[in-house]
């Protein structure tokens, strides 16, 4: 481990370089978390007005994500009054890696009481810190290790896993996470803090889809967990996403067996 860890990226002349912080544990390659985080950061700062509310992002996680310099690129394929879409696009040497679709919509003040489901587990005050990937694998050190994780059920749980869990680093030097982001980079642990099983891969997500139905808010992101495999070696990790507040949306990944590096 270096001294290089109080960010996620830091900024080139035409991009952004991985630190070791934003390191997977298969090998000298960048998280899916910090690249989606880098590419919703795009995708937020391109939009034409603050009203609009991003409500659903979904990153294709084609190809492996090296340690080195890496570009964004943004592209609307429609702007209307109620929706927009963009598209996002992680190249490294020209060569596309992951590839992100994002819907905002326009909010629309109702009247009336709307419904809000309470987080229906505790924390994350007065939980213990733990960690997301037990140490005793003997993975190499990355993004799994710098991201805050509260335990409520872990992946020992039978029927669903519950945390807490917190960026403690910002994406890029001088800029704060937005809750957005911090989202962003964090359902990539969906399928790793989803319950073991009986099937044990260990499993890589392909892609991240993610719905919001409203801003998330503060610095924690409670999830409950499930996950369904087959012995394909195929299966789904889905959760539902918390903040202190309650219920702001979900998330699920398609997941793969694969070889521990």
């Amino acid at each position: 481990m270096s001294d290089n860890t109080q960010t996620l990226f830091q900024f080139t002349r035409d991009g952004f370089l991985p630190t070791e912080a934003a390191g997977n544990p298969w090998g000298e390659l960048t998280g899916g978390g910090p690249v989606a985080g880098l590419l919703t950061r795009a995708v937020e700062r391109s939009l034409p007005d603050e009203e609009l509310s991003l409500a659903r992002m979904t990153f294709d996680l084609m190809r492996p994500v090296p340690r080195r310099e890496v570009a964004v690129d943004t592209r609307t394929l429609r702007s209307g009054k109620r929706l927009h879409v963009v598209e996002a696009e992680l190249t490294c040497e020209g060569r596309p890696l992951t590839r992100a679709t994002f819907q905002a919509l326009r909010p629309t003040e109702l009247d009336g009481r709307g419904e809000r489901t309470e987080v229906p587990f505790p924390g994350p005050d007065g939980i213990p810190d733990g960690s997301l990937i037990p140490p005793e694998l003997g993975l190499r050190w990355g993004v799994h290790d710098v991201v805050d994780v509260r335990w409520v059920a872990d992946q020992s749980s039978p029927d669903a896993s519950r945390l807490w869990m917190r960026m403690p680093v910002p994406l890029l030097p001088g800029e704060e996470l937005s809750p957005l982001v911090h989202t962003a980079t964090l359902v990539d642990c969906v399928s790793a803090a989803s319950p073991v099983g009986e099937l044990f891969g260990p499993w890589i997500n392909t892609d991240i889809t993610c719905y919001l139905h409203r801003r998330p808010a503060g610095d924690w992101l409670g999830m409950e967990i499930r996950r369904s495999v087959e012995t394909n070696g195929i299966g789904l990790a889905r959760a539902r996403l918390f903040d202190r507040q309650g219920a702001v949306g979900t998330a699920q990944e398609a997941v793969l067996v694969n070889d521990l590096g």
